[in-house]
């Protein structure tokens, strides 16, 4: 769509999408004649929680922590059960108040609510408490905002009656009240419509409500602030305190598992005699040490001296082996003296007879000589050893050792049998301090887990008493600015409804006009019609209509029905051969599509091009057209063109009017037309004399959907037309029914759209002649961005 088109359609339907946004702007103008006057008021609370003061010397700023409490504060300020206690002690306020007073309830308003309310309720509220000390649940509400009439203590007792009603059931009134929409001050629906915000990143939180009473608003407001103070102390300080008393709790329990243990600890030092075990069992191992280390050394001793004994006495009892020693000695002496004796005389004879048998006697004698003297040289040796220790001593010196020996040992015998009689002991007493160790480490190391839990309990329960403390300070909401009483109502909202009905009814409109010719699938032009069809388009036949406006309209189904004869001659290649003569059938696929007047309007200008041509067509029932009354009211109204067609227009005229007799007539729908192989075929079916002068034979057969047809005759034919209307969809029957044709026919089947709309009509005419002022001249140049079109080559 072109910037032309878009400004053509909105031209179109202008009075359309000037009337709308008018008649909703009227109609909103008519709904809100009586408005309904609101009014708002604001409070706003002094937090702490980002910049306040705490107890907590080293507590850094933590922007998440920061955001996170004021979203807590929020939530509880939107809480139903906030809300709850709200409407309650409103609807206390207003049952309790004797008469209207603006401050609190406009009259209407307070008549209003004494009507709707039941006459039981009134027997909620408490009176005759006005010298008891009733503590007041909420200190939020500013004393001047309270109503001088009203006793605070019977308004405290009114409001936990009214509450102890609300939950004893849940179909009373005071709960059905609250939980209905209905009520636009006492339900909670009303009661939520309260804003809470944070102003920027401050400690400030802001409340707003509007309603449409300046009392309702301002109390409803004051209400809230104290029963918001109010319910974030209660949670902040007893969430705190429930920590501290669970810390109590513990710590109490920690101080008694640590006296239990150190009891433990006092009984087994009592039953074991312990004063100082580390002190005790350090000496206890010094003391048995010393006893192992003096029992060993007497031990050994001991051993020494049972060996000295030993070896003496047996050094006593070789006396009698020397004395032995001492006659085999003497007895060898006196055999060597005789041997020596012999050995002399045979030496002596040798020496006066020497013989062999001397000589072998004198070694004889010789050799047992020297095994006497060996013999009594090992006795000598030997009863020396006897008679002298191995340190060379004599055996008679060695007798005083031994008598030592044997007293020194005894002695020793008798300390050692002492002293394994106190090691024994001593065992007992050391094997006793074994266990008594382990079992005093147990004992100490349950002392000191003990003793490190209560430690840290009681660095616990400090921190918490600390965190209460700090609570109490960041829990304390302060009123900053006390909500105000609203003078004057809020400004309506009357004309930007207004305006806003205006423009959206403008802009749906529009959208609906943009849609319908989106999706508007008719075939308009030559060029949509051929792109839907696939049929190369002649040209189009423009709707005659009674009112065409401005537009010369005459002359452009002139000028259209020229170029279509023209496109045909072309078609034709503008060969005159005066001995053939062009055969043209024209159909359509529906009914009413203009063919005749098509057809018509080509054969009355192929005679003014000079052309002999026969205008041939099946035999029907002419229905007369009859011109309508009256244009449409609606049409009028919204100013579109008058739609009725033009009857009396030439264009519509019967061929008969401009066609002598000779040059139309007409066929017999029969077994004949539909077996018709050619144009001949109908001719002698029909009787009718074919002139072979003819140029041009056009046939219009009926709409090949309801009827049957000869295919060899559009097969045959030279030219085949197919009439459309353009404000009809191209469907799938016009497709079904045209297949077979636009294989049998190829490029002779061509299209020409009828019943066009003027302005279409510039696709193919360009400009239509019409009067156009200079002005409008130069805004369709600029929309079509042809700025220089008129300057000259």
């Amino acid at each position: 769509m072109t910037i032309v088109d878009f400004v053509r359609l909105i031209l179109k339907h202008i009075v359309l999408l000037i009337t709308v946004p008018i008649l909703l702007g009227v109609l909103v103008i008519l709904l809100t004649m009586n408005p309904s006057f609101e009014y708002s008021s604001q409070t706003i609370l002094y937090t702490g929680l980002a910049t306040g003061s705490s107890i907590e010397m080293d507590k850094t700023f933590n922007y998440q922590a920061t955001n996170t409490a004021f979203d807590n504060l929020i939530n509880i300020i939107n809480s139903r059960e906030t809300q709850e206690e709200v409407a309650i002690r409103l609807l206390a306020l207003h049952l309790m108040l004797p008469e209207a007073n603006p401050k609190y309830i406009s009259e209407d308003l307070f008549k209003e609510f004494q009507q709707k309310i039941p006459k039981y309720l009134y027997d909620y509220v408490a009176t005759g408490y006005e010298n008891k000390n009733i503590e007041s649940k909420i200190n939020g509400i500013d004393e001047k905002l309270f109503p001088d009439q009203i006793n605070r203590n019977n308004y405290e007792k009114t409001v936990e009656n009214l509450t102890a009603f609300m939950k004893s059931s849940n179909d009373n009134y005071v709960y059905e009240l609250l939980n209905y929409d209905e009520d636009d001050h006492y339900s909670l629906e009303a009661i939520s419509k309260i804003k809470a915000q944070r102003i920027n990143s401050s400690d400030l939180i802001k409340l707003s409500y509007t309603v449409n009473d300046p009392g309702i608003c301002q109390q409803t407001l004051a209400i809230y602030n104290g029963v918001c103070i109010k319910n974030y102390k209660n949670i902040k300080e007893n969430r705190s305190d429930a920590v501290v008393k669970y810390f109590e709790n513990e710590l109490n329990k920690a101080r008694v598992e640590l006296k239990n243990a150190e009891d433990k600890l006092l009984e087994f030092n009592k039953s074991s005699n312990i004063i100082n075990y580390y002190e005790q069992s350090k000496a206890v191992a010094v003391v048995k040490e010393d006893m192992e280390v003096d029992f060993k050394k007497n031990t050994a001793e001991l051993a020494g001296l049972d060996a000295g004994i030993k070896r003496l006495e047996e050094k006593l009892e070789l006396q009698e082996v020397i004395q032995e020693k001492s006659n085999l000695i003497l007895d060898k002496k006196k055999q060597l003296g005789d041997l020596n004796y012999k050995l002399a005389l045979i030496k002596a004879d040798n020496q006066s007879n020497n013989n062999t048998e001397n000589l072998r006697l004198i070694n004889q004698l010789e050799n047992q000589t020297q095994q006497l003297n060996d013999d009594i040289k090992k006795g000598v040796n030997e009863l020396y050893s006897y008679q002298n220790s191995i340190d060379g001593l004599p055996v008679s010196k060695l007798l005083p050792n031994w008598m030592d020996n044997v007293v020194e040992s005894e002695n020793l015998k008798a300390k050692l049998k002492v002293l394994q009689k106190q090691n024994n002991d001593f065992q007992k007493t050391y094997a006793s301090y074994a266990p008594a160790g382990a079992n005093m480490k147990r004992l100490e190391r349950e002392i000191s887990v003990s003793e490190q839990g209560y430690l840290e309990i009681l660095h616990g329960l400090n921190l918490a008493k600390l965190k209460l403390q700090d609570s109490e300070l960041s829990s304390d909401l302060k009123t900053i600015d006390v909500p105000y009483y609203p003078v004057s109502p809020n400004p309506t909202k009357r004309a930007i409804l207004i305006i806003a009905a205006a423009f959206l009814g403008g802009i749906l409109t529009l959208g609906i006009i943009f849609v319908m010719e989106y999706f508007d699938d008719s075939l308009k032009n030559s060029q949509s019609a051929s792109k839907k069809t696939g049929f190369t388009s002649l040209g189009m036949v423009p709707k005659i209509i009674l009112d065409p406006g401005s537009f010369n309209l005459k002359f452009i189904k002139n000028r259209l029905i020229e170029i279509i004869t023209q496109n045909i001659f072309q078609f034709f290649g503008f060969q005159e051969d005066t001995k053939k003569t062009k055969i043209i059938v024209v159909f359509s696929t529906q009914r009413l599509e203009g063919k005749t007047v098509t057809a018509g309007n080509i054969a009355k200008t192929f005679k003014k091009e000079g052309k002999k041509v026969l205008l041939l067509n099946y035999k029907k029932r002419k229905e007369e057209i009859k011109q309508k009354g009256k244009s449409p009211i609606l049409n009028k109204i919204l100013g579109y063109p008058d739609p009725r067609i033009d009857v009396d227009n030439p264009f519509l005229a019967d061929v008969s009017t401009y066609l002598s007799p000779s040059e139309y007539d007409y066929y017999d729908l029969n077994n004949d037309f539909y077996n018709a192989k050619s144009h001949t075929d109908i001719f002698e079916s029909n009787n009718i004399t074919l002139n072979n002068s003819l140029d041009y034979i056009i046939i219009e057969i009926p709409a090949i959907i309801y009827s049957n047809y000869p295919t060899e005759l559009l097969f045959n034919a030279d030219l085949n037309i197919l009439v459309c209307r353009a404000n009809r969809a191209w469907a799938d029957a016009d497709e079904s029914a045209i297949r077979n044709l636009r294989d049998v026919c190829g490029s002779k089947l061509n299209i020409i759209v009828n019943g066009v709309n003027i302005n279409e009509v510039e696709s193919m005419l360009g400009d239509l002649p019409k009067k156009r002022s200079k002005f409008r001249q130069k805004i369709k140049a600029i929309f079509k961005f042809q700025f220089f079109s008129k300057s000259q080559i």
